[in-house]
């Protein structure tokens, strides 16, 4: 698990350095994005044999929902990269994945799976790390508060996102559960083109070739990954993993885009991946404990 959640972040990271290069609108990006990732998904389901579960009681009895989550998505995509326009990708992307907050009230409430104390902490150490970068990054000025509001609005839609997961993703193989999410948020974006006047029909090569690494490296690598590891761990483990994304999202603008790392921005990454180490090391204590007293019981026939 702790290799998948690794593989996530990573590719995740690469998000926002490929959104900033491109220059189409962030409705035209988001819809191609979601609409490849559909696609790729489906062809991986294909080659599987998992499409035929699309008839499964899972799914029908599920449409409501996963055209929600869908919608969701979309919501999320839209509103990040937006953001990304309006303010740095640091700021964004460490605002936008403050997530984890609202993932874990969430998850208490709707999926009962209540957090330890430590969790908690390490949860609050990590959003202390983000909050310590945006303060650095813009300190008071409020020429980039929209974005960052953007951004903030992008975290609360990516924790229902990750609800919606880990409740409906159930039962269905990922590459079904994706292509059907994905291809929501596609046709609901397309939507939000149609009415802002955007012309989604962008062909120009580098773009073209901007759109499938989206879908591919972030998306089908990335959010998808994500949403298997849903399927087998509480969400907020998920959602907390995925702040580590600022520090790869900020060593690639380093190396592609030539962006500085300061030092204070140094410390905001270490203290978020000491908040990231500690839920990840305390859902680990967690399942080591569940595990010894299942071997403890099978041992006694209990």
């Amino acid at each position: 698990m702790v290799l998948l959640l690794t593989l996530s972040v990573s590719m995740v990271s690469s998000a926002s350095i490929l959104i900033t290069i491109s220059v189409s609108p962030s409705l035209v990006k988001v819809f191609w994005r979601t609409l490849y990732g559909s696609l790729f998904m489906a062809i991986i389901g294909a080659i599987r044999g998992d499409l035929s579960k699309l008839r499964s009681p899972q799914v029908r009895n599920n449409w409501p929902w996963l055209i929600g989550i869908g919608i969701i998505l979309s919501l999320h995509f839209s509103t990040w990269f937006q953001s990304l326009e309006m303010t740095s990708i640091p700021a964004s992307v460490v605002l936008v994945d403050s997530s984890p907050v609202f993932t874990a009230i969430l998850s208490t409430v709707f999926l009962g799976e209540s957090l330890r104390r430590r969790s908690w902490i390490g949860i609050f150490v990590a959003i202390a790390g983000a909050i310590f970068l945006v303060w650095i990054d813009y300190g008071l000025e409020l020429g980039a508060l929209a974005g960052d509001l953007l951004a903030l609005a992008g975290a609360v839609f990516l924790a229902i996102y990750f609800i919606g997961g880990r409740r409906y993703a159930q039962g269905m193989p990922i590459t079904v559960y994706t292509s059907i999410i994905y291809l929501v948020a596609a046709i609901t974006t397309l939507g939000f083109c149609l009415l802002g006047g955007f012309n989604v029909l962008v062909f120009e090569p580098s773009e073209v070739l901007i759109f499938i690494a989206l879908a591919i490296f972030p998306t089908v690598l990335g959010h998808s990954v994500n949403n298997y590891l849903l399927t087998k761990v509480p969400a907020y483990v998920v959602s907390s993993a995925v702040l580590g994304e600022p520090v790869g999202a900020t060593i690639l603008a380093a190396v592609i885009l030539g962006r500085i790392i300061e030092p204070a921005e140094l410390i905001g990454f270490s203290v978020i991946l000491i908040g990231v180490a500690a839920v990840l090391a305390d859902i680990a204590s967690k399942e080591r404990i569940e595990r010894s007293k299942l071997s403890f019981d099978d041992a006694n026939g209990t």
